[in-house]
This record gives C-alpha cells, structure tokens and sequence, in this order.
C-alpha cells in the first residue's frame, strides 16, 4: 500500500498554498475538489468537479464571500409607552483555506469567517425612529452600545414616563379604635386577662382625626412625546356629627364631649361623632375584659365575678352585679348588688369625705378664734400679759379639743387621695399641712400676734369654698332592686326598691329610701332616711345614722335597730312601726310610732 501511494501524485495545501507532485510511471496524478466556500481553477479554467492535476499545471483559488442582509423594524406598545427595534444582524462570511498533508485526493476544505453588524448606520437608525413617530425617552447610550457589540432580538430603544398619580386626600384617625382587646402584661411579667382595653372612650379637646391635604400628579410622556396629564386627586369631606367640633379650615375633628368616638366613612364624607354611651350586649366577663369609659355604660346583661366597671357617666346594668366594683362619676342602675362595690359620684365621693372635717375644723377655729379676743381682753384690763399664741392654745384645750382631731383627719384624708386616684389642688394640700404646723403641739406659743393665725384660718377657709364647689357639682344616685354583702357609696340618693338590702353598707351624700328591708349593715346618709323594715327578730346589729337636722322614717322595726342623729343615739327596744324621729326640748332623740307585732311571716 506505501508503494503505490509513493507512486501516486499527490496534493497538498501549505501555508494558503496548493502544492502537486507528479506520479511515477504511469501512475495516476492527483486529484483536487474544492470544498465549500471556494473556487478551484486550473490553468485559468474554473473546475467546479474534481480534476487531476500535475506540477505543470497552474493552479489558483478564490475564497468566496456571502453576506446575508440584516433589517430593523421597530415596534411600538400598544399604549406608547414603549418602543423595540426588532434587529436581525447582517453577516458577512468569508473563507481561509485549510492547510492539508500530501495526498492523492485532495479536498479544499475551509474554515469560514463570520462577521456581524447592524444592517444600518446610527444616523438611519435615528431616522427609522423618527419616521415611526419615537421622539421621546430615546436610550441613546443603549444605541451607542449596540453599535460597539451588536446583537440581534427585540431590545427595548425608547421608554417613556407613566404619569405620577396623585396623593389623594386622606381621613387620618388619630384615635385608636375599638379591637378585639389584648391582655395588659405587667411589669412583673404576670398578665392580666381582665384588663383587654378593648373599649375607646375620648375627652373633650382630644384630636379625633385629621384630613392629610391632596398633593397633584405628575405629567407622562409616550415615546411619541404626547404629554399624558395626572387625574385630579381625589378629595374627602370631614363631617362633624353630635359631639365633635369641625376646625375652621375643614381640616381637623376634635372632640366637645366624652364618650365613644365613632367613624363613618361614605364615598367621599367621612363622618365623625362622638357616642356619650357605650351599649355593651350580654355580660361584662372575661371575654369582654373590665371596662373603662370617658361617657356613660348600658349592660343588658351582668357584671360577673371579679370584674369592674368604670366610667364618667351613668351606668346601667340589666341583670345582676356579682363579686364586682362599679366606679362612675354618675348614677348607677342595676337589679341587684351581690358581694359588689357601687362607688356612684367619682371624685366626689372622696371630696365629700373631705368636706365634712373641713368645714367643721374652719367653723371652730373662727369660735376658737373669737374666745381667744375675749381672753386677752380680760387679761389686758386685769394687767396680766398674755400672748394671742398661748391664749388660743388654751382655748383649744378648754374648749375645741377636736380641733387637733379634725386636723389630724384632714392629714390623714389629703395622704389617702391618690387611692381615690385623685391628684388634688395644691392650694387644699398647702392649707392642710400649714394647719398641722400652726395649731398641732406647742407650735402656737410662739405666736405674739393672730396675723399669721388668721391666714392659716382664711387658707383653710379658701380650700373649704374650692371642696364645696366640687362635691356640689356632682350628685349621683344609685337605684338597685336588692343588695347583699355589699358595699354602696353615692354623692346622691340611694333608693333601694325591691326586697331590701342585708349585710350592705350604706353611705349617701343624699337621702336614703329602702322600701323594702334593712338588715344586718350600717347605713350613713347626708339627707332623710326612709325604711320599709329595719332589723330582724333575732336583734341583728342594724345601725342608721343622719346629721343633725335630718330625719329617719321607718314603717316596721325590730329591737335592736340603732338610730343616730348628729350626736345623738338611740336604740329601738321594742318592735315598733310608724317610726319618726324628732329632737325633744333636752335635744334628745324621741322615736314616734306604735307598737308592732310581728306576725309569723314577719322576717
């Protein structure tokens, strides 16, 4: 097989050159095709087929070169915003000759150079653009790239600006509102379950909500530079329903009441009030957490064990308070208090405690005051040297031992205040404590004149007028059917009107009726007292107690029933009924009525 190929012409290709060796004897001469991409001539004749040659032979190549045209259409979005150009490159290709080893057929084969580029120039490119209507939001660095990488696809060429919408105007609630409540966590870390805060209550003056003012759009432009202009903002109407207060420039909601804040949005009115009463429907439990309410409360149902009600207004209870706390600035209404606390008056309740030690200690230090005048001038005209310091001390001890007393209750009621969750007037702390320096030991010796004596007195007098005007400005009464193991207070009535009240505890700024039993607590009323039954046959402690000038009705009573009134007391010691009280000339008590006897089914 070597011998015959060294016999055999060959071919070969070296360095873009085509060499020939002749063939030995009569052997065959080598053949030569062309491959793609090329022309083959041999002694200026192109052979497109395969064609023996010999090293006389004069024998030349061309490589070809084709080109497949490219073109650019550009596209636009349906909504101009966008536009594409969709470009399909030009290529040009171009063949090398392949070097080959000697041999007796020999192809031309190839090795094709593509090249790529844009079908047209930057500037045709603009022109293109322009004559489809893109002028605007043209990406100029996009298009310069492109021409320094071509590639082809879709390619996004020109972009233009959505219009900015605008900023509508807005109702902002500044009022947190009524959720599904969550458990308080205390500093301890312990959690409280009863207090959910789920219930929103507002004072007068507070911020309900304010209107945030519109801001404008911005314009648009398609890539056909038509300007695409914002829609007007939208604007919101606030309305001022019952208990609120519109501002002036329409831009604000404030609240003229206490209560629940309430809002209702329709369309573009945005209305707001303020509701004074919460109405809760079914019991206050552990579901619905204690409540606490600037404004007035309706329960339709109870008030269970171990929770608490508070509010600034009335509170109604449909059914029954049990084992729980009622604490309200107004009046309070239930069917009936069992093992419970009713605090009907709020902050009054306490001033009215204060009220009375006061006004007490004010009216003896004016008489004590008044002796004092008397004394020095008897002291004066025997020529015995007495000061106004030590005279009032002696007086005091003589004759107004409450004083130290009343000063001391004062003390010990202004340190109790914030139980009461009171923060009381400086100037009612001041008199007090300035009263303890003045008139408690041996302070009053180094007195030499009743300046200073009779400031303390005029400031103790001023506080006096400040707790009066509080306690006069709310009176709240309680109402209940029935009451048992209790505890009432009112700066008002307490009426009583169903079966009674047993082992309960009274105390009213006002006057008390109970039109049905008494029995077994302790009644302290400011006003009359009307019972329908006091006592029980078996002599349980029953005591009811009036001011001076007042007076206590009772239509039944067993012995044992204690009366007072101011100073003066009285027991029933026998079955009686029809009972009135009156003061005698030795300003003794004396009970009015006629005997009584209870019958079987006399309780």
């Amino acid at each position: 097989m070597t011998e015959e190929i060294e016999q055999t012409g060959l071919a070969w290709v070296e360095d873009g050159k085509i060499y020939v060796r002749d063939p030995q004897a009569e052997a065959r001469p080598a053949v030569i095709s062309k491959g793609e991409g090329v022309r083959l001539f041999v002694n200026g004749t192109e052979r497109p087929d395969p064609t023996p040659v010999r090293e006389s032979d004069e024998i030349t190549y061309e490589a070809e070169m084709r080109e497949e045209p490219g073109r650019v259409t550009v596209m636009i979005a349906p909504n101009k915003y966008k536009a594409f150009i969709d470009v399909r490159l030009t290529r040009r290709i171009t063949y090398s000759l392949l070097d080959a080893e000697p041999q007796p057929n020999l192809s031309l084969d190839t090795n094709p150079n593509v090249q790529e580029e844009m079908p047209v120039t930057q500037e045709e490119l603009y022109n293109l653009l322009r004559e489809s209507g893109v002028v605007y939001g043209i990406r100029d660095t996009f298009l310069a790239s492109l021409y320094e990488s071509p590639a082809a696809g879709r390619h996004l060429i020109a972009e233009g600006i959505l219009p900015e919408p605008p900023t509508d105007e807005k109702v902002v609630i500044c009022i947190e509102q009524v959720g599904e409540g969550k458990p308080v966590i205390l500093e301890d870390g312990t959690v409280d379950y009863r207090n959910l805060q789920r219930y929103v209550s507002v004072e007068p003056g507070a911020v309900l909500a304010v209107k945030k003012p519109a801001v404008p759009g911005k314009s648009g432009f398609r890539v056909n530079g038509e300007e695409v202009y914002p829609p007007a903002p939208k604007t919101v109407e606030l309305q001022a329903g019952h208990g609120v207060s519109l501002a002036a420039d329409g831009m604000s909601v404030n609240s003229l009441a206490e209560g629940l804040p309430v809002f209702r949005q329709t369309g573009s009115r945005c209305v707001i009030l303020v509701d004074p009463r919460l109405s809760i429907k079914g019991d206050v439990n552990l579901e619905t957490g204690n409540v606490n309410f600037r404004g007035s409360v309706h329960i339709s149902g109870s008030v269970k064990e171990a929770m608490k009600v508070e509010a600034t207004g009335d509170v109604t209870v449909g059914q029954d308070v049990a084992g729980a706390v009622i604490e309200t600035q107004g009046n309070v209404t239930a069917r009936s208090l069992i093992a419970s606390t009713v605090r009907a008056g709020g902050q009054t309740i306490y001033y009215d405690k204060l009220k009375t030690p006061l006004t007490q200690l004010v009216q003896a230090l004016a008489q004590a005051v008044q002796g004092v005048g008397t004394m020095l001038e008897h002291a004066a005209a025997r020529n015995q040297p007495l000061q106004p310091g030590p005279a009032l001390l002696l007086v005091i001890e003589q004759k107004y031992r409450q004083i130290p007393v009343l000063i001391k209750d004062l003390v010990k009621l202004t340190e109790e205040a914030p139980q009461f969750k009171i923060e009381l007037d400086p100037m009612i702390v001041k008199s007090v404590i300035n009263a303890k320096k003045v008139f408690l030991g041996l302070g009053l010796t180094d007195f030499n004149s009743l300046e200073n004596i009779s400031k303390a007195i005029k400031d103790l007098a001023t506080a006096q007028d400040e707790v009066l005007t509080l306690v006069s400005a709310g009176r709240a009464r309680v109402i209940i059917q029935y009451a048992l193991n209790s505890h009432i207070e009112a700066t008002g009535d307490v009426l009583v009107t169903g079966q009674g009240a047993y082992n309960t505890n009274i105390l009213s700024s006002g006057r008390v009726k109970i039109e049905g039993i008494f029995r077994a607590g302790e009644l302290a009323a400011q006003g009359n007292v009307y019972v329908g039954k006091a006592g029980s046959d078996i002599g349980v402690r029953t005591f009811l107690k009036v001011p001076w000038g007042k007076n206590i009705e009772l239509k039944k009573a067993h012995p044992g029933v204690i009366l007072q009134i101011g100073k003066q007391v009285v027991e029933v010691n026998r079955p009686m009924r029809m009972i009135n009280t009156s003061i005698n000339s030795d300003g003794q008590i004396e009970l009015n009525g006629i005997s009584w006897t209870p019958s079987e089914g006399d309780a």
